[in-house]
């Protein structure tokens, strides 16, 4: 949740720590912006008014920073706020003051649609291959579970990153495109921004510890796109 009012700010954390709850606060854009470079929240509660920027124009950094849903949170209440809102990439809207139980209800509701979502993922994976699990080396994908581990161990790979390194695998040694890939993944169309798809690449690398010493590597095929290289070493 990120407010700049700690009295409002403490309020919410307690009640949706009360209705089962983890939660994890930021007061500024700043504090926002490192906590999602180690978090992946569910849920992204987001105040539009902050003390060093606005928070609609945090929406398109947002959008490459994690892929939780975002409830946005204002005093505005006109229907021209609400609809900028939305329309800036929000997917629920509450205007300030609200009844705390409707905010932890709505935050309830974004949870299940979120997870009905990943569920479909996880099915449309599995619809592609027969496998249920694709191994390359020390890197094993469970399709079924939707986890990635190297050396057995669990990456923690989110599951907008599951899904991208599966559709980088399944044209293994080709170079795909940054638009395809968000195509593929989004199932939405591309704007043509290429943050999004270039920050997911990188979280990867990192959780799957790929450098030039591994015998598995993502290349960079600047002005095409991105490939996935299993080298036997």
């Amino acid at each position: 949740m990120v407010e700049d009012n700690p009295d409002v700010l403490r309020l919410n954390k307690k009640w949706l720590e009360d209705a089962g709850y983890d939660t994890v606060s930021a007061e500024t854009l700043n504090e926002a912006r490192r906590v999602l470079e180690c978090q992946s929240p569910d849920v992204v509660i987001l105040d539009i008014m902050l003390p060093d920027g606005d928070g609609l124009k945090f929406m398109s950094e947002l959008k490459t920073l994690c892929e939780a849903p975002v409830l946005l949170c204002s005093g505005k209440n006109e229907d021209k706020d609400v609809l900028r809102g939305l329309e800036t990439g929000g997917d629920d809207y509450i205007t300030k003051p609200y009844n705390v139980d409707i905010l932890v209800a709505r935050v309830g509701v974004m949870c299940r649609k979120e997870q009905s979502n990943r569920e479909k993922t996880r099915a449309a994976l599995a619809a592609k291959t027969p496998e249920r699990e694709i191994v390359r080396g020390p890197l094993k994908l469970d399709i079924i579970s939707g986890r990635a581990y190297m050396n057995g161990e669990d990456t923690g790979l989110t599951p907008k990153e599951f899904a991208l390194l599966f559709a980088l695998i399944m044209n293994e040694m080709r170079e795909v495109s940054a638009k395809e890939l968000y195509e593929e993944v989004w199932r939405l169309p591309s704007n043509d921004d290429p943050r999004t798809i270039k920050k997911h690449i990188s979280n990867i690398r990192g959780k799957l510890s790929i450098d030039e010493n591994t015998s598995l590597a993502i290349t960079t095929e600047y002005g095409n796109g991105y490939r996935f290289e299993w080298r036997k070493i």
